[in-house]
């Protein structure tokens, strides 16, 4: 009986050193980069002027600019926990050219433009992923992430805003701890604003405008391999 005690504590030591092992080769950090197509949604905004200032014809009160596709790319450094879960630091830039731009709502008719100019954006993003771990090499997963948006608007300034993102895609395993992945990405920040702030509007100050009343919206599509160590 005492042997048959034993051999049964000692099995089950044994596996659980296995599970043990198995847990230590499978949780770990990695390292991901991506690259891939953006589509971004186009900005209706508008126009605020200095209040000091008097205009003897009514300015432009607003603009629409077209956004068309573009291409990002990312790099991120996360752990996978080995238990469905993963969290990364993912910094990403995109880059989208403008179709067009219209301005109107002024005293003259609207007018349309094609500059050669593009909207640009550095995303620094605290992100999580569930994956839904099965018996194939297939990982179907989902995610989300939070974090800050650096966006460059056509006349080259640049606002911060926050921004949220949800995710969804496949990712493969090659082995050797290296994975490829495709996925869906949406991303939204919050109104941003360009120009001249409401404490720039003095006496002395620029007439304007400031232009805010949009967000930055993306769709993106991105091609990924990430890598343990």
């Amino acid at each position: 009986m005492k042997r048959v005690c034993a051999a049964a504590i000692l099995s089950v030591m044994a596996l659980s050193g296995a599970a043990i092992a198995q847990d230590v080769v499978d949780d770990g950090a990695y390292i991901r980069v991506a690259a891939g197509g953006v589509f971004a949604g186009d900005w209706n905004q508008d126009y605020t002027y200095n209040p000091n200032f008097v205009f003897l014809v009514a300015p432009p009160s607003r603009q629409t600019v077209s956004l068309g596709e573009g291409l990002t790319a990312a790099v991120a450094l996360g752990f996978d926990y080995a238990d469905g879960i993963r969290t990364e630091l993912e910094y990403r830039y995109a880059r989208t050219d403008i179709d067009s731009l219209t301005v109107g709502g002024g005293f003259a008719p609207d007018v349309t433009t094609f500059p050669n100019a593009d909207v640009s954006a550095h995303l620094v993003m605290a992100n999580f992923y569930f994956d839904f771990t099965n018996e194939s090499s297939f990982t179907p997963f989902i995610g989300g992430g939070v974090g800050g948006a650096f966006v460059t608007n056509e006349n080259n300034q640049t606002d911060a805003a926050l921004a949220l993102q949800g995710r969804a895609g496949v990712s493969y395993d090659l082995g050797g701890g290296l994975t490829f992945s495709t996925e869906y990405i949406y991303l939204r920040s919050n109104e941003l604003a360009y120009g001249p702030k409401d404490s720039d509007f003095t006496l002395a100050g620029p007439a304007g405008p400031r232009i805010d009343g949009d967000r930055y919206q993306t769709s993106s599509v991105m091609l990924s391999f990430r890598k343990k160590f």
